[in-house]
């Protein structure tokens, strides 16, 4: 968690030009980040063992990363619609697609500040491959798989995002 502090304050230090001191990461009610110094920008993080990243944009934002193990049956069922099974069924590697709709829904949860204390159902994915398409035609989705890690970010179409992960 310090480390994903860290890499954000550094980032916006670096992209807005106000000193890391003065970028102090809040909370809001429902647990969402935010920086008071920058009331206009919109900030997400995400860690995991060995992996952290951030985004930010002048849009709702949000990023996920996980590291790739075994498909979980069980929460995919609860998670996951069936045409959404069906594209991990169909893909050449089930586990980096179970986890790459995973990040890709909880990035879009986070977007939209609630995370997965909505249902999840909600949000369907029609592809992995970019671009990424969903029923919710305000957000755009990317995703990246790299040593062993899965990184998602969606974002509000059209509004420049910045993401970085270490």
């Amino acid at each position: 968690s310090r480390a994903a502090h860290a890499l954000l304050k550094a980032e916006l230090s670096r992209f807005f030009g106000v000193p890391e001191a003065e970028l102090e990461i809040k909370k809001d009610d429902r647990g969402r980040p935010y920086i008071e110094r920058l009331p206009d920008v919109f900030v997400s993080l995400t860690h995991t063992d060995g992996l952290v990243a951030c985004a930010f944009s002048l849009g709702r934002v949000g990023v996920d990363a996980e590291r790739v193990s075994q498909r979980r049956q069980s929460v995919e069922k609860r998670v996951f619609t069936p045409a959404e099974s069906k594209l991990i069924d169909l893909s050449p590697d089930p586990n980096s697609a179970f986890f790459t709709l995973w990040t890709l829904k909880e990035s879009y949860l986070k977007a939209i500040g609630t995370g997965f204390a909505d249902n999840a159902k909600q949000i369907e994915l029609f592809s992995l491959a970019e671009p990424i398409t969903s029923n919710q035609s305000g957000f755009d989705f990317s995703s990246l798989a790299l040593d062993g890690f899965i990184i998602s970010v969606c974002s509000e179409k059209e509004r420049k995002i910045c993401a970085n992960f270490t």
